[in-house]
């Protein structure tokens, strides 16, 4: 049976926002002094060690922060550095992936078909992140609570 819609994918703006809220309480929790340039955090390693991810606070406007998170390739040669810019809204308690390794203004659902992006590129960026520093919290608390 042929289903001609089934393919088209609807993009709900009130989920995305409700996963932005989460990301910030997520990022909250791993980087707490959001007010202070060059505030930095690390997930699942120590400072420099292969694996490590790095937060850090890069900018600090009245309502906002923006935050970077990188981490240096560890795996395969095709699988590329992480570089994230994320802005946190402190007014409205959400963050959003505003740069994905250098790449920049990319609306919440693309009009037009492009070869380089997919139509919920910004939701995949956001859902990246939730996994990120969901997997990260999960992490750092089985280490906090393993015996010494």
């Amino acid at each position: 049976m042929f289903l001609p819609n089934a393919r088209k994918k609807t993009h709900d703006l009130a989920l995305l926002h409700e996963e932005c809220e989460l990301n910030y309480r997520r990022l909250l929790r791993v980087l707490p002094k959001t007010r202070q340039v060059g505030s930095t955090a690390w997930l699942f390693a120590d400072p420099g060690d292969q694996g490590s991810v790095e937060l850090r606070v890069v900018e600090v406007t009245r309502y906002t922060s923006l935050v970077q998170i990188s981490a240096a390739r560890s795996g395969p040669i095709w699988l590329d550095d992480i570089d994230i810019k994320v802005r946190l809204y402190r007014d409205a308690q959400m963050v959003e992936v505003v740069e994905w390794n250098r790449d920049r203004t990319i609306p919440f659902v693309l009009s037009q078909a492009s070869a380089m992006y997919a139509r919920d590129e910004k939701w995949q960026w956001n859902l990246f992140l939730s996994e990120l520093l969901s997997h990260g919290l999960r992490c750092s608390s089985r280490q906090l609570k393993a015996p010494l």
